[in-house]
Formats: C-alpha cells, sequence, structure tokens
C-alpha cells in the first residue's frame, strides 16, 4: 500500500497569516503552485490558501481570505485515502501533517501520477512485460496536435 509520505512534495512553499494578498499571489505565481499551507510563527497549520481564494474573497491579508480547518492526513495515510478526501472535499491539495506540523505536501497531480505509473506497469509480471505499455504523445502547451486523418475518428475504450 503506497502512503502519502511516498509521494508527498516535501519541500512545500507556506505562507503567513499575516502576508499581504498581494505579496501571496506573487509567490503563488513566481513558484508556478495554485495554492499553499497558511503556518502561523509556531510551525503549526491554521488554514490553505489558493489563487481561488485570492482573487474571490474580500480582504487585505491571507487571514481574510484563507479557508480555515484546512482538509488534512497523515504522512501514513494510504494513497486510496488521499484520493478518497479529494474527491470527497473538492479539494486539489492536501496538507500531509504530523503534530501539527506540515510535513509535505499532496497534489491532484501527484495522485494521478501515482495511477499512471500503476497503469503503466500493470503489464508487468515476474519481471517481465507481458503487454507493451500504452504512451501518449507529448504535445508542448500551445502547440495543436496534428490534425486527423480524413474519414478518421476517435475511439473511446471505456
Amino acid at each position: 500500500m503506497l502512503t502519502a509520505a511516498e509521494i508527498m512534495t516535501r519541500d512545500v512553499i507556506s505562507v503567513s497569516p499575516d502576508m499581504s494578498v498581494a505579496e501571496t499571489s506573487d509567490l503563488l505565481t513566481r513558484y508556478r503552485i495554485h495554492g499553499a499551507p497558511v503556518v502561523d510563527s509556531a510551525g503549526q497549520l491554521v488554514g490553505m490558501v489558493s489563487l481561488v481564494d485570492l482573487v474571490g474573497r474580500v480582504g487585505e491579508t491571507v487571514t481574510d481570505v484563507m479557508t480555515t480547518d484546512p482538509v488534512s492526513a497523515a504522512p501514513d495515510a494510504s494513497v486510496d485515502d488521499v484520493a478518497g478526501m479529494m474527491l470527497d472535499q473538492m479539494v486539489r491539495r492536501v496538507p500531509i501533517v504530523e503534530g501539527g506540523r506540515v510535513m509535505g505536501m499532496v497534489s491532484a497531480s501527484d495522485i494521478i501520477r501515482v495511477f499512471l505509473n500503476l497503469h503503466d506497469t500493470s503489464g508487468e509480471r515476474d519481471g517481465q512485460r507481458t503487454a507493451p505499455a500504452r504512451t501518449r504523445p507529448v504535445v508542448a502547451r500551445g502547440q495543436a496536435r496534428r490534425p486527423a486523418k480524413k474519414g478518421a475518428r476517435r475511439i473511446s475504450r471505456r
């Protein structure tokens, strides 16, 4: 069973409750992240703030716009449990907390990566690959995919 500690990001960018909304927005944009834990001077998790909070709520400081009592998980929580929390609570990131201190962060991208890796290795038995792994072509942002050939259609296999 894979745990949150095994997939979490350990170098977490956090913000303080008294940071201004503008400073926080700049910080999230600079690090290309969509949200961060809010940590007090004692290092304890007191909330979460996201870009959506910053633009959708009125306030001067992080305290004014943050989500208090955020969803969090222990380092030994299973990845399945963390994924379930994300779906149930409709959040895209879950701080991994031990003793009230943020140890790491699991994002929806981390969960997707785990499940894609499981899919890629599901064809392996006794160290031998039984079927080739299917890969998706990499397309750079803003680059259009090749147009389909005339008469071609996409088939959904569910």
